[in-house]
């Protein structure tokens, strides 16, 4: 039995008749109502109260994303280039496709390095809020933030949260995006940002790691081992060596 037969099952037909949809009108209790255009009026309202619900996933997303305001609104479009600078274009295009791969669910790493200014967080904003839109769970976090989470853990007013919880926490998105990696203080929290690293690798998740260190630097302070296993799913490389976009009011 279709909608329109439910309601009319029940409702006596009654000599009015729609003059949009051309069929009689069913008497329901005070009121004379057309079966198709209460049919609609149901899918509509069910169809406004799907897109609120979809709305709030996608906020709900966006705000665990923990995007930097500044870069709120950053996207591959509004990614600002320099007509004789082919490294921009090529860097934007590199982060487009590993964009691409990873909303269709390859799992592979993205390395990007350069010094400041060149627009390494705009690109990664724009990658995060790109899959954000698709349903994906990123998390944008600098390593600084990162070692004194999982630091927090380890007081006593934690709230329940140990040291390997927060770990397990930061391996569950689709991307993790983890900025700024060498600014953090090198002795007490270099092996919590690794522990990390080694846990999303093997949960198979991937993550973009973006520095200022060079790419051989970078290398060398991740080690072997896990420079190893951030090559194992695939490793795309973007170096952005040009000079700071910010300075004279250039914006990135």
């Amino acid at each position: 039995m279709n909608a329109i037969s439910l309601i009319n099952h029940g409702f006596q037909q009654v000599e009015a008749y729609c003059a949009t949809h051309r069929v009689a009108k069913v008497q329901s209790g005070p009121y004379q109502i057309c079966p198709k255009c209460a049919v609609n009026d149901v899918e509509t309202t069910n169809q406004d109260r799907q897109a609120e619900v979809d709305r709030m996933v996608r906020d709900k997303h966006f705000s665990g994303a923990m995007l930097p305001a500044r870069h709120a609104n950053s996207g591959f479009r509004n990614y600002m280039l320099d007509s004789n600078n082919l490294g921009q274009a090529n860097a934007r295009s590199q982060c487009v496709n590993y964009t691409k791969s990873i909303a269709t669910g390859v799992k592979s790493n993205l390395i990007m390095v350069g010094s400041t200014g060149v627009g390494k967080t705009h690109l990664a904003c724009a990658t995060a809020r790109t899959l954000l839109n698709k349903g994906l769970y990123v998390r944008y976090i600098t390593s600084e933030e990162l070692a004194q989470r999982i630091m927090n853990a380890w007081d006593k007013d934690s709230k329940g949260q140990s040291e390997e919880s927060v770990i397990h926490d930061f391996t569950q998105y689709n991307l993790l995006i983890l900025d700024e990696y060498g600014l953090h203080d090198r002795e007490k929290r270099l092996e919590l940002i690794h522990k990390v690293l080694y846990a999303r690798y093997g949960a198979g998740k991937p993550t973009m790691l973006i520095s200022n260190f060079t790419l051989a630097e970078l290398q060398k302070d991740l080690g072997d081992r896990l420079w190893s296993r951030f090559q194992h799913d695939g490793l795309m490389v973007v170096e952005c060596n040009w000079a700071d976009q910010r300075v004279g009011g250039r914006h990135v």
